[in-house]
């Protein structure tokens, strides 16, 4: 199995400043570089990794490009090897909510089981998490922008991530909490590789 680990809200050559949604956490009135989601995911995505490379799963990870081509070139980059393939848009979610949310494509059965699995994880190992979601996502609805992030991926199972809210949960922005959320991610995304092997 590969996973495809595309930390988004960073590297678009057309939004070079897009760094996704902030949180002061150090209540100074400011929002510096260390208090934006782009950085939050990406050590999210390090921790990551190198959770699912100790359980010995691949993983190719993706930061830069227009969403399309980062798109294009995990299709192209999954033909050479094989699968199965799991694409995650990391992402960060602010607004107040107080779940995990994993968005999947709505025709995909796949991506319905992995995202439950990922959500429930997160929900079971943080308790300040009061539920996990797995979601639905098409361009028709609120769920347009989860969406986009994933609808031109093919083959790979494809997941935007938004394991918690910023300025709900805090507390969870920091390395440690960081490794305990990949780590939960890592152990739902094994159970899937172990149960379709």
């Amino acid at each position: 199995m590969i996973v495809f680990i595309d930390r988004q809200h960073s590297g678009k050559p057309n939004k070079i400043h897009d760094r996704g949604a902030g949180r002061d956490l150090d209540n100074d009135g400011n929002l510096s570089a260390d208090e934006m989601e782009s950085i939050w995911t990406a050590r999210l995505s390090i921790q990551l990794e190198i959770a699912l490379l100790d359980m010995g799963i691949q993983v190719m990870p993706l930061s830069d490009g227009i969403y399309k081509h980062r798109h294009e070139r995990v299709n192209k980059y999954a033909e050479l090897h094989p699968g199965p393939w799991i694409y995650l848009a990391m992402h960060l979610n602010a607004g107040g909510g107080n779940y995990s949310a994993m968005f999947h494509d709505h025709r995909s059965a796949q991506g319905q089981q992995l995202a439950t699995s990922m959500a429930t994880q997160i929900k079971t190992d943080h308790a300040c998490i009061e539920s996990g979601k797995a979601i639905k996502a098409t361009s028709t609805d609120w769920t347009k922008n989860a969406y986009y992030t994933i609808r031109g991926v093919g083959k790979p199972i494809a997941i935007c991530c938004e394991p918690f809210f910023m300025d709900t949960h805090a507390e969870l922005l920091s390395i440690k909490g960081m490794g305990s959320i990949a780590t939960s991610m890592a152990k739902a995304l094994n159970k899937w590789k172990k149960d379709h092997s």
